[in-house]
């Protein structure tokens, strides 16, 4: 009787670790499981990964943006460098023709500007006025000559700074019938019969003329003057930055006709 209940001990002993054991069991699985990252039955992305996801691809985005934006700042001050060494070759080009080809500089007007200043234009460096004289032609490209001293008749070119840009005026003589030139006026008051002043070139931040003599000696008589020297500044503001190109010329004038 003894050894049947000894051994009915030992087989709730046993049974008794053996369902110890089985809990232990289930509720380790249950806490390895509930440690687990959660997935969707369909393959989707658990909540780390997606927001290391949003993370690289917000990383990438600024990097490419980065390299979008300095490529858009280089390439447009390239281009508005390569813009104002341009403008300014041009200008610099049209205006030592027109002196080389004229009767050199004048001190002021002598055809009448109605659109001009009260006392009339003068050639100076304070607001950068310069005036040229060029023989008034025909359309066949003629000279026309003033009978009464034999010499063609003298049209004027006024250059002059207004804001930041550089406009040429043309004053026609009166006098000269058939003349291939009209008078220009200010843009707000141009019509058919006087064209609007011709803008030169834009962003001009500083221009400057000397004048020389025939010693090489500079002068401030635009008579005596046997050369002028013209220099120039363009510039321009791009995203913050300015950039300015310098230039200028040296041109010999002929000052008699």
């Amino acid at each position: 009787m003894s050894r049947i209940k000894n051994t009915l001990n030992e087989r709730g002993s046993v049974s008794d670790k053996a369902l110890r054991q089985k809990a232990s069991s289930v509720f380790r699985t249950l806490f390895e499981n509930r440690m687990k990252p959660v997935r969707s039955s369909e393959g989707g992305f658990t909540i780390v990964e997606l927001n290391m996801t949003i993370g690289l691809m917000a990383i990438l985005s600024i990097g490419f943006m980065a390299i979008f934006t300095n490529f858009l700042v280089t390439n447009t001050r390239i281009n508005t460098s390569i813009e104002m060494t341009s403008g300014s070759q041009i200008l610099l080009r049209t205006m030592v023709e027109e002196l080389r080809y004229g009767a050199g500089v004048r001190q002021t007007n002598t055809i009448t500007d109605p659109n001009g200043p009260g006392a009339g234009w003068n050639t100076g460096n304070v607001n950068f006025v310069i005036i040229t004289a060029v023989p008034a032609v025909d359309s066949s490209n003629n000279y026309i000559i003033d009978t009464s001293t034999g010499s063609p008749y003298m049209n004027e070119f006024v250059y002059f700074k207004q804001g930041t840009a550089l406009y040429k005026r043309t004053l026609a003589h009166p006098s000269a019938t058939g003349n291939s030139l009209k008078t220009s006026c200010p843009e707000s008051v141009a019509t058919s019969s006087c064209p609007a002043d011709r803008k030169l070139v834009e962003n001009l931040e500083t221009m400057s003329f000397t004048l020389y003599d025939q010693d090489n000696a500079t002068t401030a008589n635009t008579a005596l003057a046997r050369s002028i020297k013209i220099d120039l500044t363009l510039s321009k503001d791009t995203f913050g930055n300015p950039i300015t190109f310098d230039n200028s010329i040296r041109i010999t004038l002929r000052n008699t006709f």
